[in-house]
């Protein structure tokens, strides 16, 4: 019986120092007459380089399927067995990678000198094809394995903090909305007020030109009327002193004086009064003059909040734009999370099925160690066979099983620190409400 495949086949010597570079010490006699131990010790032990399974690893898996059958009798003569047909199940799968196709458990139990050499040169140049140009290959899909997952961590929590920030966006500009609609409408009526104001202002100032006007002419006037006094007082004191009259052209001169005088004091009292009401026209006028600062200042408060307005306006534009882009993002998130969870749906259906595939085959094996216990090679295969793919269907459990515990252990993260945002946006949002609120002299209960 000979082996097939693309390996070369190595000397004594060759095959004892590569089996020595692993730390087994082997003597040339032991590979010349080889024994079924021996044989079996060094085929585990190259299988060991490349999957890392050794016999006392499948001792366990032996006695979880003994635990779960329906054997009556679980002596340790069907856990030895069950653990050497696992062993030659692994084994046989090791040879055919490495091209190996006609392995059985018959090189291990019946070993020959040829078949042993044939079988180690094909195993050890399997091992050295695997450490100088698999191990790279291998590394290369674990760190991209783990970047994945990490970037997975990284997309969910981005998507999480990115739907809270929309939800947070959707809930200012509900709360800032009627604020922005009650400033539009005291923008209009102010603006209708300052109209008002600017079409009642033109016929004041005029009339305060006018008066001021007025004022000045009359101010002229009395200047010259009392100048002309003054004139005519001195005139008529240097005439006194020139001429002497007579009695009564003095008492004529005094009582035309007196009517003079009279009239004069009259006319002073009728400007006296005109003064009096340019006096309270020009107070009247200093008084409007007051409240068209007043409404100046206002005016200036209003273009205030208006530049204010246009700002939040721009500010509100912004963060739409923001948020469309954001919903881009999230949908493309959740069309990945969602092909994510179609995966993990395919491992779980994936994993039914082999479920009861597995309880299938095992009743099977069953039915088939009571019927067929003389045929112990022929029913050893088969239940190797099972028992190894309920092994593995168990590990895949085990390996969902963990990835469902690290994925709600990093969702209970995820939620906690969710949480904790929470409560320190409320707060910021409660500082901001009653700096909003001072500024528009509001009250917040």
């Amino acid at each position: 019986m000979g082996a097939k495949g693309t390996y070369s086949l190595m000397s004594i010597p060759d095959i004892i120092n590569s089996l020595g570079d692993w730390g087994l010490t082997v003597e040339e006699d032991r590979l010349l007459r080889p024994t079924s131990e021996f044989v079996e010790f060094v085929f585990c032990a190259c299988l060991a380089q490349v999957t890392g399974i050794n016999r006392e690893d499948l001792l366990q898996p032996a006695q979880d399927a003994l635990s779960i059958s329906s054997l009556e009798d679980k002596d340790n003569i069907y856990l030895s067995a069950l653990t050497h047909n696992l062993l030659c199940y692994h084994l046989t799968r090791f040879a055919n990678a490495a091209r190996v196709d006609d392995f059985s458990s018959y090189d291990i139990s019946k070993p020959t000198k040829e078949r042993t050499l044939l079988l180690l040169s094909a195993f050890i140049n399997f091992v050295k094809f695997t450490e100088q140009l698999c191990n790279p290959f291998v590394n290369e899909l674990v760190n991209r394995s783990n970047a994945l997952l990490v970037d997975r961590d990284q997309v969910s929590s981005k998507l999480a903090q990115t739907q809270k920030q929309i939800q947070e966006l959707k809930a200012k500009r509900d709360k800032d909305e009627p604020i922005c609609q009650e400033l539009r409408a005291k923008n209009k009526e102010l603006g209708d007020l300052v109209l008002q104001t600017k079409a009642a202002q033109q016929p004041i100032v005029q009339e305060a030109a006018l008066l001021k006007e007025e004022k000045t002419r009359l101010m002229e006037r009395k200047e010259h009327i009392q100048r002309e006094l003054e004139a005519i007082s001195d005139a008529n004191k240097r005439i006194r002193g020139r001429i002497v009259q007579s009695p009564e052209r003095v008492k004529r001169s005094i009582s035309t004086m007196s009517v003079s005088r009279t009239e004069h004091k009259k006319m002073v009292a009728i400007n006296e009064t005109k003064a009096r009401d340019l006096q309270a026209k020009i107070n009247a006028l200093v008084i409007i003059e007051q409240d068209l600062r007043t409404c100046i200042d206002q005016l200036q408060v209003v273009e205030k909040e208006i530049k204010s307005l246009q700002d939040m306006q721009k500010d509100l534009a912004e963060l739409k734009d923001q948020l469309h882009d954001k919903k881009i993002e999230r949908n493309e998130l959740q069309l990945k999370q969602e092909r994510v969870v179609k995966q993990l749906e395919n491992a779980h259906a994936k994993l039914t099925l082999t479920q009861q595939r597995a309880a299938d085959k095992k009743a099977a094996n069953a039915r088939i160690l009571e019927r067929l216990q003389g045929e112990y090679n022929d029913m050893a295969e088969q239940r190797q066979e099972n028992d190894l793919q309920l092994a593995e269907i168990r590990k895949e459990a085990a390996e969902v099983e963990e990835k469902i515990s690290e994925h709600l252990k990093v969702s209970e993260e995820e939620l906690h620190g969710l949480l904790k945002e929470y409560w320190s946006l409320k707060c910021a949002t409660n500082v901001y409400m009653e700096t909003l609120a001072t500024k528009l002299n509001m009250k917040i209960s």
